[in-house]
């Protein structure tokens, strides 16, 4: 075997050789240097290569013709960098399982104290608007506080004036198109034609050309399923000192636990059960691996977590981070069904198929590249063919929320507005199907999971009307005070992917205090009456205050036409809403009549169900399909007044009052 004098390499010019691809021949050439080399110089080498890539901070240019992960331009030369070292580290760790020098990469990996794993500037946490004074193709970004707000856009921050002058040929770009107009208008109405949602085909609420889409993001705002002041606490002298059993037997994503967690006192001295359930196992990987990240590294993970849940791209240390984590969880574990984590006073068990097992090393497995993520996640949320839903829920907007909106759709990460995102140049591997792409609908938002009127209260610096950036903080608030709970209190968390129905067999012999079903009762699901009859018996006799908690979510339909005709006019008969809509044509714009009655009608199809109450229909609907006689039969009761979520979102439910069955 030749020695290392031998086969002379020199690391920093050819690091600066190396061009974008991993497959790049010079870094194969060098690979197969450092592969000839005695096992032991080799191992010394490697060690070497890492820790000056880590150092190396400049590529040469070589990948002019690549398309940029953020807009239509070429690459800026940070990009090309981030993207570069990652594509290095990949070959790298291809390397090292090849040559059995897995061991070094992962005390590389392991050497962070995860306060590099942020989506701020250098990897820290961002927890406030940044100055938008970003030059990526000079590697400059002021790290000041963004106070002064843009006076055009009304979104993006600035420290001073100096700094805004130096972005404006950046940002006007953004600032002075079309869509940052206060006079936007739909292109249906710009070119005087009927929007394709008035169409004679049938309409599409959502699109996606896969026939099973996926729900990774709640499409309601979460609810907390506990509630002890209305319920155990509602004494006021908090003698409940029972353990708490909690059951989400198709939870979708976390947005449920994490609010329903965070409503429990920090003082809560009694262990907390929560078990979450659901068949979609890419939804159950999900889960587990943002409650596997928090559990370990705490509020580090924060960030990252989001970024996972939400966003299209990750940062090259956040993806690193995962794989390192989740690579060692799928080695050590060797998929068995039934295994305990343990964090303390945390503990999280799963109960998983080996398809949930698959999926996460299917997650793992996945190296589908940044540009070709674009494509796909593109092909869904700005398909051509849907413009016309798009521009209708943009008409509903205002000028800064549209401006948002239409960035989080071009960009697919959940940021502030003008917040530096090149770093985050690496396809996150957790939401998209390396096979069919973007599974999820195109109605799908972010937004859609979480109370509305409490994330606009949310401040950090965020304008007013940046409502993923109020998102993200709000998302950050609500983790810490989750991992407080999860770090102070005794939490179990037993993770499940059963079909529901088959679930309440094998936990036939536990009781719980709340049984959380989602929208498990719609006739177009499980249907009501073999919710009740097959989780009855679940419910926590000993509590008087346990509850089987439902939602549902496409009754409506059910109506007879004749009855939905004789609900609009009731509604459009209501003083308040004929006097509310009298102001709004009194300021019509002649000029722009179409785009007034377009936007009214908009308007008015969102808000019909808002200001009629439908109680009266909902309870004829119940007895139609025998739900009254069902309850008694079982042994339950609706509650006359509801004490853990009102019967409707923005109801208080002291109003919510309700005939028994």
């Amino acid at each position: 075997m030749s020695s290392n004098s031998q086969i002379p390499i020199n690391l920093s010019q050819e690091l600066e050789a190396l061009s974008l691809e991993a497959k790049d021949e010079k870094l194969s050439e060098y690979f197969d240097k450092l592969g000839a080399l005695p096992h032991v110089e080799k191992e010394a080498k490697f060690r070497e290569f890492l820790d000056k890539m880590g150092q190396f901070s400049q590529f040469n240019i070589g990948a002019n013709n690549i398309k940029s992960i953020h807009d239509n331009e070429n690459l800026t030369q940070f990009q090309i960098n981030e993207y570069r070292k990652m594509a290095i580290v990949e070959r790298a760790v291809s390397f090292a399982k090849q040559h059995k020098l897995d061991h070094i990469v992962f005390e590389n990996m392991t050497s962070s104290n995860g306060d590099d794993i942020g989506s701020g500037v250098d990897g820290k946490p961002l927890e406030q608007v940044i100055c938008a004074n970003i030059n990526t193709t000079n590697l400059f970004f002021c790290k000041n506080i963004g106070d002064k707000l843009c006076t055009n856009c009304r979104v993006i921050f600035y420290c001073s004036k100096e700094c805004q002058k130096m972005h404006w040929k950046f940002h006007k770009i953004d600032c002075k198109s079309d869509i940052a107009s206060k006079n936007w208008q739909p292109n249906y109405i710009k070119e005087v034609r009927k929007p394709s949602f008035l169409s004679n085909s049938p309409t599409m609420p959502f699109f996606n050309p896969l026939k099973n889409v996926e729900y990774l993001w709640g499409n309601m705002p979460a609810i907390d399923i506990v509630n002890l002041a209305s319920n155990e606490f509602a004494d006021g002298k908090s003698s409940f000192n029972e353990p708490i059993d909690l059951l989400f037997a198709a939870s979708g994503d976390l947005n449920d636990i994490i609010i329903s967690m965070n409503g429990l006192p920090l003082n809560f001295d009694q262990p907390t059960n929560i078990c979450i359930n659901d068949y979609a196992e890419k939804i159950v990987a999900r889960n587990f691996i943002i409650l596997y990240l928090i559990a370990k590294l705490g509020k580090s993970a924060i960030d990252i977590v989001i970024q996972i849940w939400y966003s299209s791209a990750l940062t090259d240390k956040q993806s690193i981070k995962c794989f390192e984590i989740f690579g060692t969880v799928i080695q050590d574990l060797q998929m068995k069904e039934e295994n305990v984590f343990e964090f303390g006073k945390l503990k999280i068990r799963t109960h998983f198929s080996p398809k949930t097992w698959n999926c996460l090393v299917e997650m793992l497995a996945n190296r589908v590249d940044i540009q070709t993520g674009v494509v796909m996640r593109n092909a869904i949320m700005l398909n051509p063919e849907r413009i016309d839903y798009r521009h209708r829920y943009m008409q509903r907007l205002t000028q800064g929320e549209r401006i948002c909106f239409d960035n989080f759709r071009h960009h697919g990460i959940l940021l502030p507005y003008g917040a530096l995102n090149a770093h985050h140049n690496v396809q996150n591997r957790f939401i998209l199907d390396p096979k069919y792409g973007w599974v999820m609908a195109d109605s799908s938002d972010p937004l859609s999971g979480w109370d509305i009127f409490k994330v606009v209260q949310v401040k950090h610096g965020t304008a007013d009307e940046d409502l993923y950036g109020k998102l993200f903080f709000y998302l950050r608030e609500q983790f810490e005070m989750f991992i407080d709970r999860l770090q102070k209190l005794k939490i179990t968390f037993d993770l499940y992917d059963e079909d529901a129905l088959q679930l309440s067999e094998k936990l036939k012999v536990k009781r719980f205090d709340r049984i959380y079903v989602n929208n498990l009762s719609d006739e177009s699901y499980v249907g009501i009456e073999s919710i009740l009859t097959k989780f009855r018996p679940l419910l926590n006799v000993k509590n008087p205050h346990a509850t089987l908690i439902t939602l549902f979510m496409n009754w409506l339909p059910s109506i007879p036409s004749s009855d939905q005709v004789k609900l609009m006019e009731s509604i459009l008969q209501d003083d308040n809403y004929k006097n509310r809509w009298a102001n709004k044509l009194s300021s019509f714009n002649a000029n722009n009549a179409m785009g007034n009655i377009s936007g009214l009608i908009s308007e008015a199809s969102h808000e019909m169900n808002g200001f009629y109450d439908h109680t009266q229909e909902f309870d004829k609907y119940m007895e139609t399909n025998g739900t009254n006689k069902i309850a008694k039969i079982v042994g339950l009761r609706r509650r006359a007044v509801h004490r853990i979520v009102p019967k409707r979102l923005g109801v208080s439910m002291n109003q919510d009052e309700q005939t028994h069955f």
